[in-house]
């Protein structure tokens, strides 16, 4: 049975070309091209074929066809929380993963990105999850929100876990996704963009979030 060898490296993360071709039912040559024309996200180490960006390997499934239920099943929040994180840095964004509060209140934020320069903050929700649906987004989008409430009202004490905060006079939050989400913004304050679309977003934000009439939360 023939089976997509970009799957099986997407579920494995690592495979030996041997493997690969026995379970795939690809030959050795076809392997050797396909892994060539996937080098951003995947790495050759001898006989080891390595899956080094799996959101980018990722999104290309759903590219191809693939079910995004599918693939949002290979891959982990864990995957998403640090391709944000890289992304954000990549656009000059000083970032916190897992930022936790718990005490005198309780929340977290799965990645915090402050732009030392101006002073915004993106508070990031990674959603993974295929769930495309209003309702689904809505419920994170209004979840978030109080998330980011919360950061507002206990700043000093978040503050004083992560000193990065002391940097940030204002925050929007972001709900990234797997697919394009099917609204852009909620209340105002929570802008909702996929994977894809994120290091754009982050390189045009002012602009994007003049268009969408956004309006962060002042911090101070």
């Amino acid at each position: 049975m023939i089976v997509n060898p970009l799957e099986l490296l997407l579920k494995y993360r690592v495979l030996t070309f041997e493997e690969l071709s026995r379970l795939s039912g690809f030959s050795r040559e076809v392997l050797e091209r396909l892994v060539r024309d996937h080098g951003t996200a995947l790495r050759v180490e001898g006989e080891l074929v390595r899956v080094v960006n799996p959101i980018d390997l990722a999104l290309r499934l759903v590219q191809r066809g693939m079910s995004p239920t599918r693939v949002s099943e290979l891959i982990s929040w864990r995957d998403f929380e640090e391709f944000s994180a890289e992304i954000l840095s990549k656009n000059s964004y000083e970032t916190v993963t897992n930022l936790l509060l718990t005490s005198p209140v309780r929340f977290q934020i799965d990645v915090l990105g402050v732009d030392t320069v101006t002073g915004m903050a993106l508070a990031v929700d990674c959603k993974h999850w295929s769930r495309n649906t209003r309702v689904a987004l809505t419920a994170a989008a209004q979840r978030h929100l109080e998330r980011l409430e919360k950061m507002r009202k206990y700043r000093g004490f978040v503050a004083a876990r992560y000193p990065v905060v002391k940097r940030a006079v204002e925050v929007a939050g972001v709900i990234l996704t797997l697919v394009r989400p099917l609204f852009r913004v909620y209340s105002g304050t929570v802008v909702l963009v996929s994977i894809s679309e994120f290091n754009s977003f982050l390189r045009d934000l002012r602009v994007v979030m003049d268009e969408l009439d956004v309006k962060p939360l002042k911090l101070y």
